[in-house]
C-alpha cells in the first residue's frame, strides 16, 4: 500500500529518478493508475517539499495522496504528535546506513474538488532509497586527494532523511572521510562544541563535507 500510494503522486514523464524507482517496484507500472482518474498533480517544489495526486476512485469518491520529506509529510499528519517519536528513530536508524526517507501520506477529499484542504491526513509510511555512489567515484576520489586535491562532499536538502548521518555514510563508503557538518553550522547556526571553537574559514578548510544544503544556498 505504501508503495502504490507513493507511485500514484509520482510522474515518469518527468524522468525523475525517484519516481522511476518507486514505479518500477510495482509489478506492472500500470497499476499506479489503475481504476482511478486523476483530477489534479501536485510536483515537486522547494516550497512544500513533496508530489501529490487527487483522483477520482471506481466509487466515484475523490482521494489525495501525497509523498515526500518525512518532516513535511508527518507534520501534515493528524496524529503527529503520536507518531513522530517513532517516525524519527526510524529515519535515523536507517540513516546511519546511508539510506535516505521519503514519507508517505493520504487523505479523503469529500467536497470533490482540487482547492478543498479535504479531510485529516494519514500517516501511512515510509519508503526507503538507496542512491549508492557510483561505481568508479571511490577511485577518482583517491586520485584526486593522492594529487593533493581537497575534495568536499554535499548533500543537498530535498527529500530525505538524515542528511548529516548520510553524509558520514557516503564519505565513508568513497574513503574521504566523515568529518561533516550540518549546513546550519557554517551560517552560524545550531554548533556543536567541535565546530563552534573553529572559525569560519578553518571550518570550510577542515570539514569533509557540508550536508543538508538547500540549492540556492550552493549556488550562492
Amino acid at each position: 500500500m505504501v508503495v502504490l500510494m507513493a507511485a500514484r503522486a509520482s510522474r515518469l514523464e518527468n524522468q525523475d529518478a525517484i519516481d522511476g524507482a518507486i514505479v518500477a517496484m510495482l509489478s506492472d507500472p500500470k497499476e499506479a493508475q489503475a481504476g482511478i482518474k486523476e483530477i489534479h498533480f501536485l510536483p515537486l517544489n522547494q516550497t512544500d517539499k513533496r508530489t501529490a495526486l487527487s483522483y477520482l476512485d471506481f466509487a466515484g469518491k475523490v482521494h489525495r495522496v501525497s509523498k515526500g520529506a518525512p518532516e513535511q509529510i508527518l507534520d501534515m499528519a493528524h496524529n503527529k504528535s503520536e507518531i513522530e517519536q517513532r517516525v524519527h528513530a526510524i529515519i535515523n536508524k536507517f540513516a546511519d546506513r546511508g539510506l535516505r526517507s521519503l514519507g508517505v501520506a493520504r487523505q479523503q477529499v469529500p467536497a470533490g474538488t482540487k482547492d478543498s484542504t479535504g479531510g485529516p491526513w494519514e500517516f501511512v509510511g515510509l519508503l526507503l532509497l538507496f542512491d549508492p555512489p557510483c561505481h568508479d567515484s571511490a577511485e577518482m576520489i583517491r586520485r584526486a586527494l593522492d594529487l593533493g586535491v581537497s575534495v568536499k562532499l554535499i548533500t543537498v536538502r530535498i527529500f530525505a532523511g538524515d542528511q548529516l548521518a548520510i553524509g558520514k555514510e557516503t564519505g565513508r563508503r568513497l574513503g574521504m572521510g566523515t568529518n561533516m557538518y550540518p549546513s546550519s553550522a557554517l551560517l552560524g547556526v545550531s554548533k556543536d562544541e567541535t565546530s563552534s571553537a573553529l572559525p569560519f574559514d578553518d571550518l570550510i578548510e577542515k570539514a569533509d563535507g557540508v550536508a543538508g544544503v538547500f540549492p540556492v544556498e550552493f549556488a550562492a
